[in-house]
């Protein structure tokens, strides 16, 4: 029996290097997990792969831009799993690196339509399934390029910072109904960073005291784990899952 036996989670961005670690981590501490990603391909792939080895887990796909396909993705994970008691945002496009003279409007409305946006109408979508559990967890995923206000990150950098702000309002008005949310701000390995910034990989990592990024499954999944189960006592908190990085702040 595993802490999140018998939960139902949902994870948004799941087929992602960092989703894939989350999800993973989810379905060992017992959760019925719904993968959603826009990449269906590698959604499924995912789900096939927990299920041969015993789990319950789903795919579905869903542009999450667009409030119809949010609510399908829920409807559906309700559909096949009863309810929703955990749900994990980490779906973000990712536009950064990008000096602010030439951040395009573009730019910024991608990056709040696939995060901030994404992220305000799962929640939305998913409050009346916690609440009929009598509770539940939220987890969104922030960004330290967001809270140091790191030069390059303008896009991508305030809508972190604009899913925190949901995160806080969240925990204050939820929290009667035994909601809790709370922000993980990671460190973690992802080729897809890594190929838009090779730079960071020496440079970032000689400023992290453990000296090495966060493993997706080990690191940030156990901490999305935490924050679901036995963290049942913090709410509206940010955490920091970066190995001390002194950049992240």
């Amino acid at each position: 029996m595993g802490p999140l036996e018998s939960k139902v989670a949902i994870v948004t961005g799941g087929a992602g290097q960092i989703g894939m670690g989350v999800a993973r981590a989810l379905a060992d501490a017992g959760a019925q997990v719904a993968i959603v990603d826009i990449n269906a391909q590698a959604a499924e792939a995912l789900a096939a792969r927990l299920r041969e080895g015993g789990q319950h887990a789903i795919a579905l796909s869903g542009d999450l831009t667009e409030r119809e396909q949010c609510a399908s993705v829920v409807s559906r994970a309700v559909a096949e799993f009863g309810g929703v008691d955990i749900l994990v945002n980490l779906a973000q496009q990712f536009r950064a690196f990008i000096p602010f003279i030439e951040v395009s409007d573009d730019d910024m409305l991608v990056s709040w339509q696939s995060g901030v946006l994404s992220t305000f109408r799962m929640m939305q979508l998913c409050h009346p399934h916690l609440v009929a559990r009598c509770g539940g967890s939220i987890v969104n995923f922030g960004s330290g390029g967001g809270t140091a206000g790191t030069a390059g990150m303008l896009a991508y950098g305030s809508a972190k910072e604009g899913i925190r702000l949901l995160t806080k309002v969240g925990a204050w008005e939820w929290g009667p109904a035994g909601i809790r949310v709370n922000t993980i701000c990671p460190f973690a390995h992802s080729p897809e960073k890594w190929e838009a910034s090779p730079w960071l990989n020496d440079e970032l990592l000689e400023r992290i005291p453990l000296r090495r990024d966060g493993d997706p499954y080990r690191d940030i999944g156990a901490a999305v784990v935490y924050l679901s189960g036995p963290g049942e006592f913090v709410t509206g908190q940010t955490l920091f899952v970066d190995g001390g990085s002194g950049f992240y702040r």
